[in-house]
């Protein structure tokens, strides 16, 4: 019986989140975090990606035709030492955020949105730590 694992390939990892504007998503993702585009099928496809910061990661965008987008658990997750400067640099630039959550002593996570209301998650070393 073959192991599944050893078939995967182990530089090659894609995250996709469903999107209702393809353009709007791309330039978002471009401007805000300077992701560089690496396949673009433009609106006729329905569908591109770019690279993310991590050798062999690509996030993909799927565009939906028709109907709302539909709930998923995905989520993409970038790490930070200066959770603040991130939140400050987001809201400078129009991006939705939800308040930091802070869990004492473990971590501190900022949620952003894209356009299409995908949850992008900024994790920091706990800003608060217990007594």
């Amino acid at each position: 019986m073959v192991d599944i694992k050893s078939l995967l390939k182990k530089d090659s990892i894609i995250f996709e989140y469903n999107v209702k504007d393809l353009n709007r998503s791309k330039q978002f993702y471009q401007d805000i975090f300077g992701f560089e585009m690496v396949w673009d099928g433009s609106d006729e496809i329905g569908w591109c990606q770019l690279k993310l910061p991590v050798a062999g990661t690509t996030l993909g965008l799927n565009l939906i035709r028709e109907g709302n987008i539909p709930s998923t658990s995905a989520s993409l997750y970038f790490d930070t030492e200066d959770l603040d400067a991130v939140e400050k640099a987001l809201k400078d630039k129009g991006v939705e955020t939800k308040p930091i959550q802070d869990i004492p002593d473990n971590v501190s996570i900022l949620i952003a949105m894209d356009p299409d209301g995908n949850e992008i998650g900024i994790v920091a070393p706990p800003r608060v730590k217990s007594k």
